[in-house]
């Protein structure tokens, strides 16, 4: 199981129809939705099959980005 974007990218707002048969996925988990995206945990083969059959849909993987460590660094180590 993988974690999934699915934003909806055609005009207006998105299809409840559309919406109820990506829900009913089995296994899936709605992790978070807004008015265009839905954050989904399900299988890739199933869940990209249904997406790919429905017009104005796409499907992501989720990518997590390491963010660099704001505290600053010596240069040197101590004298002694």
């Amino acid at each position: 199981m993988g974690r999934y974007i699915v934003r909806y990218v055609g005009e207006g707002l998105r299809p409840s129809a559309d919406v109820q048969r990506i829900l009913t996925v089995p296994g899936l988990t709605v992790l978070d939705d807004t008015p265009r995206m839905m954050l989904i945990e399900a299988g890739a083969r199933s869940l990209k099959s249904l997406i790919g059959s429905m017009p104005g849909w796409t499907c992501t993987p989720e990518r997590a980005i390491p963010l660099p460590d704001p505290r600053p660094r010596p240069r040197r180590g101590p004298k002694t």
